[in-house]
């Protein structure tokens, strides 16, 4: 038989071998295509977060964290008692600490959005408060990290200005808060996937809902 009717003959009865079956079915016969699709599939998921959440694909695993220390310490975050440092920069860093011993750092800076952060307790304990700042900013880790742009150490660290927290609701990604300092109310929304958080003024009848 000839080079050419046997290489006919098998395509032959390779095309009806696989004509009767489906294409799923059709991929178990490469065995390669299907390990290239199976191992791509993490990382398919993490773009497709990334899109959801409007966020950097590389931030996908952080934001996931972020959300999770959110729902652990919920109850937590709505009376949590903050010192704050105030850089001679203007930037005021507030953080306070829950009894599990993980702990929530926001940074007010001029002109920026704020930026809330976990720092759960495991990674306190395998990194320096400084570093785990930088997170935040190059920006705001240079303040702290420098002495030399610190206001004197008496205006330095004091409680932060009495609030208390009328509800605190969690709507998918966000967090809503009505927070009232002295005669004034505050609407705060957390973007937990972003660390980012918006304060506006509010009647103080406003509910959380």
């Amino acid at each position: 038989m000839s080079e050419s009717k046997i290489l006919g003959t098998a395509e032959l009865s390779l095309s009806s071998a696989t004509g009767n079956r489906k294409w799923w079915q059709r991929l178990f016969l490469y065995p390669t295509v299907v390990g290239a699709l199976i191992g791509a599939i993490p990382t398919g998921l993490d773009y497709y977060k990334a899109f959801i959440y409007d966020i950097e694909f590389g931030a996908v695993k952080h934001a996931e964290e972020q959300q999770r220390l959110w729902i652990k310490n919920f109850a937590c975050a709505q009376n949590i008692n903050y010192q704050q440092i105030k850089t001679a920069e203007n930037t005021l860093v507030k953080v306070g600490a829950c009894t599990n011993g993980d702990v929530l750092i926001e940074v007010v800076a001029p002109a920026t959005d704020r930026i809330v952060e976990w720092i759960s307790l495991e990674r306190l304990k395998t990194a320096s408060a400084v570093s785990s700042l930088s997170l935040f900013s190059k920006a705001h880790a240079s303040a702290l990290a420098h002495s030399s742009n610190v206001r004197p150490r008496q205006e330095m660290t004091r409680m932060a200005q009495a609030s208390t927290t009328k509800c605190q609701v969690m709507q998918g990604t966000r967090i809503i808060r009505i927070v009232q300092e002295g005669g004034a109310c505050y609407k705060e929304v957390v973007n937990v996937m972003k660390g980012k958080k918006t304060r506006t003024s509010v009647p103080c009848t406003t509910s959380c809902g």
